[in-house]
């Protein structure tokens, strides 16, 4: 998320975007609650229910199991209406709880990757360091090289004086 969508979320989750106080609000009763039921209103079983469920209703007020229970919601099912008007405004707050869990679970893989992030490039910066100082060994070593060829190169220069057979006088 980039500042202008963290500036969507709700000032008091904004507020307090730690990665601590993210995962404790993604794990609280409610949030595990509100998934579980938009996970559920939006799977096939939940159709099935429904299909079922406004069958039967129809069915019983229609006087088909009149033996067995009294119609209690006459056409143009007043109860049913309002039973599904509120499922819908319940469903519909479930659905945008999750939506905001899940703008919580990015921003906290946000914030994890950008901690991430300054953690490599402080290793990074750390190599960069090591390997400057490597050259700068390199480069000493290279000097103190040349310094001890140079000697080496006056010393051939100059052979010391020899005495009459050859060897080097003492």
């Amino acid at each position: 998320m980039t500042k202008k969508s963290i500036s969507k979320l709700p000032q008091q989750i904004a507020n307090e975007l730690t990665p601590e106080l993210i995962l404790k609000r993604l794990h609280s009763f409610e949030g595990r609650v509100a998934e579980f039921l938009s996970d559920f209103s939006g799977s096939m079983p939940f159709v099935y229910f429904h299909a079922l469920w406004f069958t039967l209703w129809v069915l019983i007020n229609h006087g088909v199991f009149k033996a067995f229970i009294q119609p209690f919601d006459p056409f143009p099912y007043g109860l049913l209406t309002m039973v599904v008007s509120l499922e819908a405004i319940f469903l519909a707050t479930f659905v945008l709880i999750n939506q905001n869990r899940q703008a919580l679970v990015d921003e906290f893989r946000e914030l994890e990757e950008e901690k991430e992030q300054e953690e490599e490039e402080r290793e990074q910066e750390e190599l960069e360091e090591e390997v400057e100082d490597i050259q700068q060994d390199l480069d000493d070593i290279k000097s103190a090289m040349q310094f001890i060829q140079e000697k080496i190169s006056s010393i051939e220069k100059f052979p010391a004086p020899q005495n009459g057979n050859g060897d080097e006088k003492k």
